[in-house]
């Protein structure tokens, strides 16, 4: 069964959906939740529960009416949205539950104005929970869950196609799709799943299984037919095998018409017949027949597998000795109703041996006509009573004689939970094949300026293609340009292709989906045409193929072909993850395209981590003229030692020297050591949060600092001009143009961080804003607490939650605990406020008095950590993947702005002759420094950046020694690497600030 045709609901449920009245629904959650348990999580035994002489199967059917009986072979379809009580819909399937006593409700989907609306979990469980209170016996309810819940349900987690999962060649991932589906299933109500498909698609043409089947190999799709069906079943469901015999080897869709099944006895027992024996041996609990005609089976053209005594309880129930339930395919499909009417179709299947007739065009009908054929003998009650008896044992292992009610309060604890969409994810991750790349550009950088064009067609109806591709997409570059068409809404005919000057790369996403009705898997005419000509504009074209994995055949011109045989949110994600080297492509195709793709085929690409990683060994020995001249350094007392780091071209070299203290008995300095690194604060943490704020609009740098911080105004009387305070915008702290000064001992007379926040309020402009560069720290306290107030976030959580976890700078911090202490540097022995050796508290007086958080210093980190900031931001604003900034961003703060006779960047330092970066770093560099030993210098040009960590002041501010150090050091490191020709200058001396 694929997507149902279902009744249309009334206006009034129309109207009710739209305004998404399920606040309605809750009132009934309320009342329902308490009288429901949660649902048993029981093992159904194999071929369906077999109990022979259960007490309450017994008892059940002896007291049923003949009715009765014949209702428990229905299952009637249903919409799980908010339903009102008084609505013609809900009355209807009231109706059908309390008068013709069906058995069972199906979950299903209707097809809206805007494509496929889904059932919603909670109105699916609240209804389901009231009719089943309705019910004299409990009910079964099914749904078409072979892709998971999030098939039919609109909050439920979706899987790939089975054909998708195949890919990945490893059948445990059909156990786990079973799993999650069936503990989603029972948590919303439904315990009954009608999949897998257990159909052998070895027929190209095949317009309605295709990627709804595991493959073309017998062997290997009954592996994940009976992997899955062991998730369902171990796992509180059961499951349904489907269809049977086979569907796999025909042309024709039976939602349309009969289709045959071609193929003797001979070759259906090693094809077809081969993945259901595999269910039988898995204890599947039920079979679901195909609308098929099978000569080999069922001479006659005109009966069906689903109405064939032949088929059902010859082959079925007497040579496969298959004791579990039958359910019949939709009902509703063209395929019976092309050849009989609701009535005579539902007793010729019965009497075939179907024990449930799924979704009966006219239940009142079957109902009827069922009642005649047992009343003139035309069906033998004893027949009845067996298929009913099958239900009942079903019913009971399911614990529904027990229980038939789920709790709605917890369902949110069971249902929909992250960790499966992990699952699922990983899952289409590893079904992402490469079927071709002869130019191999895969996978594509990220981390490099990229602009992109997507087209993405469907060959269906979708009012937006694409509408999980693009945005997984656009995180990734620097530009996306977006054309998009389907067969309802935008015609590809409307399309135009921009210059290829206009764009790097092509991405073609092409969504051919499975669905009933259509009759085909191919792409219009019309689409095709306007992919070849994309393909041959000339720029590279990467066809991104969802579904149909025979498309290929009809592109020979296309030179890089990723396939994802799947089309759902999971999958559309993975594609974009493959394409950029987020995940390694590894997927093999299982099926053959016929002069094309062998089966298996498949090429394997290793997935890009897009971090920055440890250089050879004798790489790093080419810096060994900058190691000596630290080891100089220290030995001249320039500093006890420190961490160096040198990132260039993606790879990192990490270089410890000298010993935390002067101290003959100090320990040496080690690659996880931390620091203290002061001013460095300043960009890595207080400039980035104002970064990413301003990207995301919510932090405008050109709007006065009395916008974020009004108190700030009743200052100005203390001002040279009472009118400059109004000028100063978030830019000029940034900038250091704001006038203020540089710094203040207000930890002298400050207790806490509210009363030092309060004194630098109070400082007075010492300069007109906008005319002069005056380095402050009290720009960026001021900084550090609109941060604060604009996130409602302490500054150091901001970082923690959106730098430094994202990042994994996982020894980056403020206030270190005493359990690191060892592991920190210290830093001055402080003869004049604290009288101590500073060692794992913040350096800074000021940043001390504030509790160690500010915005000009207070954090504590790494090389690695430090190096993995660096490096994102040379990879133009991504790191692992994640992106934090964009390239716009990132080159609007760094780019040098000169005010007066200097120059800076917003909340960067740049070179500027003589520098702490020595005399050959780019003009487009960009660093910082840090009072007590450090400097991060970056050059984006050469892909190069320096960080060096040390503990100057280690035991007295007053060794200024590092100065002569830092633009040597930075010009050795330029020379060692071969960047530049000539000798370095000696010991160029940094300028004082």
């Amino acid at each position: 069964m694929q997507a149902s045709i279902f009744k249309p609901r009334s206006a009034l449920i129309e109207r009710m959906h739209k305004l998404g009245t399920l606040a309605l629904a809750l009132l009934l959650l309320m009342t329902l939740s308490a009288r429901s348990q949660e649902a048993p999580r029981v093992k159904v035994p194999s071929s369906a529960a077999q109990n022979p002489g259960s007490s309450w199967v017994e008892k059940t059917l002896a007291g049923m009416s003949l009715r009765e009986k014949l209702g428990q072979m229905l299952m009637v379809s249903y919409l799980g949205v908010f339903t009102s009580t008084s609505s013609p819909d809900y009355k209807e399937l009231l109706r059908q539950v309390e008068e013709n006593h069906v058995g069972g409700l199906i979950v299903g989907t209707d097809r809206g104005p805007l494509g496929l609306e889904r059932s919603e979990v909670y109105p699916t469980a609240v209804v389901t929970n009231e009719l089943q209170q309705h019910a004299k016996i409990p009910l079964l309810v099914g749904a078409d869950f072979e892709s998971g819940t999030g098939m039919r349900l609109e909050e439920g987690t979706s899987f790939p196609s089975a054909m998708a999962i195949a890919a990945t060649g490893n059948p445990k991932f059909a156990y786990t799709a079973g799993k999650i589906t069936a503990l989603e299933a029972r948590a919303a109500g439904v315990q009954w799943i009608f999949a897998p498909d257990a159909d052998v698609n070895d027929n190209p043409d095949n317009p309605i299984i295709n990627i709804r089947s595991y493959g073309e190999d017998p062997k290997s799709v009954s592996e994940y037919v009976a992997q899955f069906i062991r998730g369902v079943e171990e796992n509180g469901a059961i499951a349904t095998a489907k269809h049977f015999p086979g569907h796999g080897n025909v042309s024709v869709d039976s939602h349309l018409a009969l289709a045959v099944v071609p193929g003797d006895i001979a070759e259906l027992n090693s094809t077809e017949l081969v993945p259901f024996r595999a269910a039988f041996d898995a204890g599947v609990s039920s079979i679901m027949p195909g609308h098929l005609s099978v000569p080999a089976l069922e001479p006659d053209p005109n009966v069906p597998a689903t109405l064939s005594k032949k088929v059902l309880t010859g082959v079925l129930r007497e040579e496969m000795q298959f004791r579990g339930l039958i359910v019949t395919d939709a009902m509703t499909m063209g395929g019976v109703t092309s050849l009989y009417p609701p009535g005579e179709a539902a007793v010729r299947s019965v009497e075939a041996g179907a024990d449930v007739l799924l979704m009966p065009p006219m239940p009142d009908a079957a109902v009827a006509a069922l009642e005649e054929a047992v009343r003139s003998g035309r069906i033998p009650v004893a027949h009845i009573d067996g298929s009913v008896r099958r239900i009942l044992e079903a019913k009971e292992h399911l614990g529904l004689d027990k229980n038939r009610l789920v709790d709605v309060q917890r369902l949110n604890q069971h249902f929909g939970l992250p960790e499966y969409e992990a699952q699922a994810q990983d899952i289409a991750d590893r079904g992402v094949t490469l079927l071709r790349d002869t130019p191999k550009i895969l996978p594509l950088d990220a981390t490099r300026p990229l602009r992109v064009l997507l087209v993405s067609l469907s060959s269906d109806p979708d009012p937006y293609p694409g509408e999980t591709i693009e945005p997984e997409l656009r995180g990734r570059m620097d530009s996306l340009t977006v054309l998009r068409a389907d067969t309802q809404y935008a015609n590809v005919n409307s399309l135009k292709l921009p210059s290829p000057d206009r764009y790097d790369v092509a991405i073609a996403a092409l969504f051919v989906r499975v669905t009933d009705g259509k009759g085909s898997v191919g792409i219009p005419a019309e689409q095709f045409d306007f992919v070849n000509r994309l393909i041959a504009a000339g720029k590279p074209t990467i066809v991104a193929a969802f579904g149909n994995p025979y498309l290929i055949s009809r592109f020979p011109n296309a030179t890089t072909w990723v396939a994802e045989f799947s089309t759902n949110d999971v999958s559309q994600r993975a594609v974009a993850r493959a394409i950029f080297g987020q995940v390694a492509i590894g997927g093999k195709i299982p099926v053959t395209v016929p002069g094309t793709i062998a089966r298996g085929d498949g090429l394997g690409v290793p997935a890009n981590p897009m971090t920055i990683e440890p250089v050879p060994a004798e790489a790093s020995a080419r810096l060994k003229p900058a190691y000596d001249l630290l080891d100089r350094a220290v030995a001249d007392g320039a500093f006890p030692g420190g961490v160096l780091a040198v990132g260039w071209n993606d790879q990192l070299a990490i270089h410890p020297f000298g010993k935390f203290t002067r101290d003959a008995n100090s320990p040496a300095v080690a690659v996880d050591s931390i620091y203290d690194v002061a001013s460095l604060t300043k960009p890595i943490v207080t400039t980035t949060a104002v970064m990413m704020l301003a990207q995301q609009h919510l932090l405008d740098l050109d709007a006065t600092v009395v916008r974020y911080l009004p108190e700030w105004a009743a200052a100005s009387k203390s001002d040279p001009d009472p009118f400059w305070r109004s000028r100063v915008t978030v830019r000029m702290l940034l900038l250091h143009d704001s006038g203020l000064p540089d710094y203040g001992k207000f930890y002298k007379e400050a207790k806490d961080r509210a009363g030092l926040l309060a004194r630098v309020m109070a400082a007075p402009l010492v300069t007109e804003p906008g005319a002069h560069i005056e380095y402050s720290d009290l720009g960026f306290i001021l900084l550090g607490e609109i941060v604060a107030r604009l996130t409602g976030k302490s500054l150091d959580l901001y970082a923690k939650q959106n730098i430094f976890a994202p990042l994994a700078m996982n020894n980056s911090l403020f206030n270190p605990p005493t359990s690191l202490r060892a592991r920190v540097a210290p830093t001055e022995d402080d003869k004049e406020y604290r009288n101590r050796l500073i060692q794992g508290e913040v350096h800074d007086e000021n940043a001390f008095a504030m509790g160690g958080v500010a915005g000009h210093a207070g954090l504590f980190s790494t090389a690695a950590d430090i190096s993995a900031f660096a490096q994102m931001l040379l990879n133009g604003g991504v790191y692992a993947h994640h992106r934090f900034l964009t390239r716009t961003t990132i080159r609007q703060f760094t780019t040098r702005e000169t005010v007066g006779d200097s120059s800076r960047a917003l909340g960067w330092d740049v070179p500027t002759q003589p520098s702490s970066s020595g005399q050959f770093f780019s003009p487009h560099s960009y660093g910082h420094m840090g009072f007590t030993g450090t400097s991060l210098w970056i050059d984006p040009d050469r892909q190069l950046f320096v960080l060096m960590l040390t503990n100057r002041v280690n035991p007295t501010r007053d060794n200024d020694k590092i100065r002569q150090v830092r633009p040597a050091l930075h010009d050795a490191i330029i020379q060692a690497l071969g960047l530049v020709q000539g000798p370095a200058t000696a010991l160029a001396q940094e300028p004082t600030r």
